[in-house]
């Protein structure tokens, strides 16, 4: 994602010479129309990618007309084409379009060619066609993944706070708590007895189903109690770029959230007797969860 922010800072002084930045909110539209969306996002902002944040928003789709999200201009695209001998770059074919007040679109996987808006660097209306969606770079299938930033992509942000609402019936679902030791884990249990020597990392399941079962959404808030008092609290509505890492506007990292690919509660000094860790977790339509789990600690042993 830094490549994100060299791209769209070197190009700022542009945008404000072209007269883009205005007074007034702006108005966004789904990059996809015409289909069932709730049924065909599946995965969210903020989300686990194994070392970073997820830093959009995914539509599973295919040939489908991708639409600019709002009124603006062409800021930027990439496509293979481009230099047929490079290799294929994560992203695959994109385009980026610049919006009044710093904001900014990109537009990932797209498939096949420019279309003359994007070949002439058009200004474009909110759902003018610039591109179908497609399956190039490092995708596994069909999809659009698109990212709406400001600040010149300084700031990335949740599309689903910015975007018409679609349907979510489902509230998070607040599943497993792990305990991790080394590379091995292991599942507790409400009221479990367990031994320990130390801090270790706890990490919790959570996933939002939207409207089935099968979804595996990501969440946008999540706030941990330990033993009656507030731990951790975190939104997912955005991410700023500070110094050298992506963090939440609570000013957590990656690492400060996620552990072995699951939400990190934090590495806990449990003490003898009775523990207590509450979860309570949002999504992006509001709907709320909360689970409480206890751990009785027989016996701390050994080390620090």
């Amino acid at each position: 994602m830094k490549r994100i922010v060299v791209i769209l800072t070197l190009l700022a002084s542009f945008i404000f010479a072209e007269g883009q930045k205005s007074e007034g909110k702006l108005e966004f539209v789904w990059p996809i129309q015409g289909l069932e969306l709730s049924s065909l996002i599946t995965s969210t902002f903020g989300e686990s990618r194994k070392d970073h944040f997820h830093n959009g928003l995914d539509i599973s789709s295919v040939l489908q007309p991708v639409r600019s999200m709002g009124d603006g201009f062409i800021l930027y695209s990439r496509y293979a084409e481009d230099n047929p001998f490079e290799e294929e770059r994560g992203s695959g074919n994109i385009v980026w379009v610049a919006h009044k007040n710093g904001y900014v679109s990109g537009y990932y996987h797209l498939g096949g060619t420019r279309n003359e808006l994007v070949k002439n660097h058009k200004p474009v209306k909110a759902g003018d066609p610039i591109g179908i969606s497609g399956n190039t770079g490092h995708s596994t299938g069909g999809h659009l993944h698109f990212v709406l930033g400001k600040d010149f992509g300084k700031t990335l942000l949740d599309p689903l706070s910015h975007l018409p609402p679609v349907e979510d019936t489902m509230p998070p679902q607040i599943a497993n708590l792990f305990i991790h030791v080394g590379e091995n884990y292991t599942n507790l249990n409400d009221g479990d007895n367990i031994n320990v020597s130390k801090a270790f990392p706890l990490t919790v399941s959570i996933i939002d189903g939207g409207i089935k079962n099968s979804q595996r959404r990501g969440i946008k808030e999540v706030k941990y109690l330990f033993n009656g008092e507030a731990y951790k609290k975190a939104n997912f509505e955005s991410l700023q770029f500070d110094g050298s890492k992506w963090k939440t506007k609570d000013g957590h990292s990656f690492e400060d959230l996620f552990f072995k690919d699951r939400y990190l509660v934090g590495v806990l000094n449990l003490k003898a007797g009775e523990n207590t860790i509450k979860v309570q977790t949002k999504d992006f339509s509001g709907k709320e969860s909360e689970r409480n789990f206890s751990i009785n600690i027989t016996r701390i042993s050994g080390g620090n």
